[in-house]
């Protein structure tokens, strides 16, 4: 870690500078299920077994799908850049629209033969 983010860290209220190290948490860990893993062979019945010592997963745990609708990543039209410009694409737009003749019906009509 470096020192900048410790010292950070250190600077958080309720940041405990006293707890274990990753090679004590992971050695903790290893250990509680060794524990459980034998007390899970020592039973019949799993469903049984109460009181096995609650653990940390790993941030790759299996999650069970909830049942609400997920949110849809919808399209953020006003993030893009066109959005931002639109105001100026309108002003240039209009001002070369200004720049075309007006054809009027009496022009149209004299042309016709």
């Amino acid at each position: 870690m470096a020192k900048r983010s410790r010292k950070n860290r250190i600077e958080i209220p309720g940041y405990d500078e006293r707890r274990p190290t990753r090679e004590e948490r992971k050695k903790q860990h290893r250990q509680v299920r060794h524990a459980a893993n034998q007390m899970l062979h020592m039973v019949d019945d799993p469903e049984e077994v109460a009181g096995l010592p609650e653990v940390r997963r790993s941030r790759h745990h299996e999650v069970a799908p909830s049942d609400a609708n997920p949110e849809r990543n919808r399209f953020k039209l006003w993030k893009t850049k066109f959005w931002k410009r639109r105001d100026t694409y309108r002003d240039v737009k209009t001002e070369l629209d200004s720049n075309w003749p007006v054809i009027t019906s009496e022009q149209l009509r004299q042309d016709q033969p």
